[in-house]
């Protein structure tokens, strides 16, 4: 009695480890793809595990719907002190959406050495004194700064393109060039010399204008290099391998149909000798959501945001003018709404659009008119028991 107790406690405890367990897929770096081509979960975290050699130090998973050039999702794998396993394991929560296609990005970087970093920096120093000493001249009069907006612009993407196959093992961003390069160029536009020139020769002053441009450059490098400084002295790693895997399919789930139940706003005008005259008011209405293919950039990245659609449904009283009369659909004898919407917090969907309408009663359908809404609603996903 006593061991067919054990065993059972042992068989449930079994069970509930191996559903609790997520899945796995391993990625293969030779053929860029995931081993044995799976498909991948959206309502449970799942793993992605690689080979990492001891000198991999940051492993970045970027993830982006298929075909787009922009990334939903981004994961690291970060090796602490001491850690010296030669696989790395990065979890992707349950943020993915059924029936989709994923492309997936594995980044491998390595460890730079102080000679390395020391390097990177000086090649850095010598294109941000190419393009000063191309914006920055004397004009005869003046030292002049060519544009300083655009040359500040030009700087921000130099040290950009510098930087974009390194990161920082201590999560530091870059924070250069900062506001205060912006407004010593714009000083530096603004300050005159030609008080200082006056007196000297031709010769001179060519001399003098070239010493000034110099000093000017050397104070702009040195503040660009101070803003660079703590990303620099922070553990820099660098891109080392790079493998694409396209068009991975996350699992089908039970095909859902979004039903909305709420309230609409509207108002019905009419005149009366010559003077129009609105009544204002809610109505309660059901309809269904038929969901556009939300794959934009926009509502990707809105927390707030998460399905746009379109919306068709009934009002649950018919609409009534200033003077009483009922308008309906006619063939319905309900007001039918029709609009676009999007839904908020995965739960309330605001919709706009319009009613259509005819008097209560008439099936003239030459005297038909609409009437925009604006309604807020509860959605609820209606299971059709059909996989998708």
């Amino acid at each position: 009695m006593k061991k067919s107790i054990f065993f059972t406690v042992l068989l449930i405890f079994s069970l509930g480890l191996a559903y609790g367990q997520e899945r796995v897929v391993k990625i293969d770096f030779e053929s860029s793809s995931f081993f044995n081509s799976p498909t991948i979960p959206f309502d449970k975290p799942f793993g992605i595990i690689g080979e990492a050699g001891k000198e991999v130090e940051l492993v970045k998973v970027n993830i982006s719907y298929e075909g787009k050039d922009y990334v939903l999702h981004n994961f690291t794998w970060n090796r602490m002190e001491g850690n010296t396993t030669e696989t790395f394991n990065i979890v992707v929560p349950a943020i993915l959406r059924s029936n989709t296609k994923y492309d997936f990005e594995i980044v491998t970087y390595k460890l730079l050495s102080s000679d390395q970093k020391a390097a990177l920096l000086s090649n850095v120093e010598d294109r941000v004194r190419f393009l000063l000493v191309n914006n920055i001249y004397f004009d005869g009069k003046n030292v002049v700064v060519n544009k300083p907006k655009n040359v500040y612009a030009q700087l921000g993407q130099l040290i950009e393109e510098s930087f974009q196959y390194h990161e920082s093992k201590n999560l530091l961003k870059i924070e250069a060039p900062t506001s205060l390069v912006l407004e010593e160029l714009k000083n530096q536009s603004k300050f005159k010399f030609g008080r200082f020139l006056r007196r000297e020769s031709n010769t001179d002053k060519d001399e003098i204008s070239s010493q000034l441009i110099n000093e000017k450059i050397d104070h702009l490098v040195e503040l660009v290099k101070s803003e660079l400084s703590p990303f620099i002295n922070s553990q820099i790693v660098q891109h080392h391998r790079k493998v694409n895997v396209k068009s991975i399919e996350t699992d089908k789930e039970p095909f859902t149909l979004p039903i909305n139940v709420g309230m609409y706003a509207w108002s019905k005008s009419i005149d009366v000798d010559n003077r129009e005259i609105k009544n204002v008011n809610f109505t309660p209405g059901a309809g269904l959501t038929i969901p556009f293919n939300n794959k934009s950039k926009l509502a990707s990245n809105s927390r707030m945001f998460d399905s746009f659609g379109y919306s068709a449904g009934v009002l649950f009283q018919p609409i009534q003018d200033a003077n009483g009369t009922e308008f309906t659909t006619p063939g319905v004898n309900l007001p039918v709404y029709t609009g676009i919407g999007f839904r908020m917090f995965k739960v309330v969907r605001l919709n706009v659009g319009g009613i259509i309408l005819g008097e209560k009663g008439t099936q003239n359908f030459n005297k038909l008119s609409v009437i925009p809404t604006v309604g807020m609603s509860l959605e609820l996903n209606l299971w059709l028991g059909i996989k998708r």
